[in-house]
């Protein structure tokens, strides 16, 4: 068995990833790490574990910063492991975690958000290996729980799971002669549109959204050269208007729903069902298996109404193992956590 950090074979990483993951992880794919690297700035790490000349178990890690010049790794839908690799699957992480122990420098913690479905024998195997739950920066950075839709079943199959109302509103969005702007996939779009549907979605539900520049950046950089992400982007409109529109991602054999916005005036239109039903059916006909709609969480009082729209799409609810992280220096996480608390105290008052 051997760790790998300057591994540079992108095609087999990507292949590794998107067999042994499923809805497929794109945000450990090589690209992606690319991209938050050269379009944002971070610093990356990479890890292969390969035995026997395969490869058994990738890893990606941005290295995000604390306060005090402090950092820690972050691991978002990773660390990815070879579907049949169980039996020797705690001794490569433990190969993984002491490789950083010996290259800790100024990293506090690995946070990891594992790419698989939830089951309590596996969160037991998380814990025995030293992960523990966040105890700082506790928000979840990605969605705990998602709706899947199978696209491997026929349109007519995908429509009749759907909630009566939601085919409703897509036959009234049909009716109401709303145009779904062809996709856009290269850089050539109205981004000023697209934040403005942003901005009035996030204040309307109460949910924070990127800067405008991060959105420049994403599209700018999947929309240039061969990536093995790609992107998409709709718009819905009414008699010339933009009323709702979508940024869809793809890698393996899972079409995501990362963004969606709409507008404030129009709504009776139901314009975002029928742009929905159409970025469905688009990645089903390109042969995807799998629709990911990118969160759910009716506990939430801000995503209530948002997961109430995904899941009237029909699906299945998928549960991943949640966020954990594996302390590197105690000391100093403890200190955060201890400042945490402060903070919270202070708002008290």
């Amino acid at each position: 068995m051997e760790i790998l950090t300057n591994y540079q074979n992108k095609d087999e990483w990507d292949k590794f990833v998107a067999e042994n993951t499923s809805p497929a992880s794109f945000l450990q794919a090589w690209d992606w790490g690319e991209f938050n690297k050269q379009a944002l700035g971070y610093e990356l790490a990479r890890w292969v574990v390969r035995e026997d000349e395969e490869i058994r178990i990738v890893a990606q890690g941005i290295k995000k910063s604390l306060p005090f010049n402090q950092h820690y790794l972050y691991c978002p839908r990773g660390l990815v492991w070879r579907k049949d690799y169980s039996d020797k699957r705690a001794l490569a992480y433990g190969e993984i975690l002491k490789k950083l122990q010996s290259e800790v420098g100024d990293k506090i913690f690995l946070r990891t958000c594992p790419p698989y479905e939830y089951k309590e024998y596996v969160t037991g195997f998380i814990k025995r290996l030293g992960f523990q739950a966040p105890k700082i920066l506790t928000h979840s950075q990605e969605p705990e729980s998602t709706i899947l839709l199978d696209l491997t079943k026929s349109e007519e199959e995908l429509l009749e799971a759907m909630h009566p109302k939601t085919r409703y509103n897509i036959r009234l969005a049909e009716k109401k002669e709303i145009k779904i702007k062809f996709p856009i996939s290269n850089f050539q779009f109205p981004i000023n549109t697209f934040y403005k549907l942003s901005e009035e979605t996030a204040k309307r539900n109460g949910i924070k959204i990127y800067e405008k520049n991060y959105y420049e950046k994403l599209i700018g950089y999947f929309g240039a050269g061969d990536k093995n992400i790609k992107l998409k982007l709709y718009f819905a409109e009414h008699q010339g208007k933009p009323l709702a529109t979508i940024l869809a991602i793809y890698f393996g054999n899972t079409a995501t729903y990362l963004h969606g916005a709409s507008a404030n005036e129009g709504r009776e239109l139901m314009a975002n069902y029928l742009l929905q039903w159409t970025v469905i059916k688009d990645a089903k006909r390109d042969g995807y298996q799998l629709y990911d709609l990118w969160g759910a969480n009716e506990n939430n009082a801000s995503w209530a109404g948002i997961t109430r729209f995904k899941k009237g799409f029909g699906g299945t609810e998928y549960r991943f193992l949640g966020t954990w992280d594996y302390v590197l220096r105690p000391g100093w996480y403890n200190m955060m956590r201890v400042m945490r608390g402060l903070n919270q105290i202070k708002k008290l008052f």
